[in-house]
């Protein structure tokens, strides 16, 4: 599985990427502002992770920015506990796959992202596989 990290602060960007290291399988590759977002053009994601610092307008800007050009990969936004609050209006604008408060909490990022895997490896995408293997 294919995660991009886009986070400005440092040590959040740092957090995160270690605890998605965690699990196996998971590539993480890190970027910038706009140009880490454009990185999804050029690449398939299957995740990816957007936060900036302060507030909340920097988050929604990056997370339109992705969803002008990739409807389909899973996002997840970053921010302080007042801003995720403003993002989660956007929720089914930016089809957001979870919000996580700032500072991260590493026990709702694993739950997140474990959530993320168990629905990217459920019976139905599994079920290519095992046609593929019968043939």
């Amino acid at each position: 599985m294919e995660a991009l990290l886009v986070v400005a602060d440092p040590l959040t960007r740092d957090l995160v990427k270690v605890a998605l290291q965690q699990f196996p399988g998971i590539q993480v590759t890190v970027g910038v502002g706009y140009a880490g977002v454009d990185l999804a053009r050029s690449r398939r994601f299957d995740c990816v992770f957007v936060g900036d610092a302060p507030g909340a307008a920097g988050v929604t800007k990056l997370m339109r920015h992705l969803r002008s050009f990739e409807q389909e990969t899973a996002l997840f936004a970053l921010a302080g506990d007042g801003e995720v609050r403003k993002l989660a209006a956007d929720k089914s604008t930016y089809d957001v796959h979870s919000f996580l408060t700032t500072p991260v909490v590493l026990k709702e990022l694993f739950a997140a992202v474990a959530r993320l895997v168990d629905r990217r490896s459920g019976p139905n995408h599994r079920a290519p596989r095992a046609r593929a293997a019968l043939r």
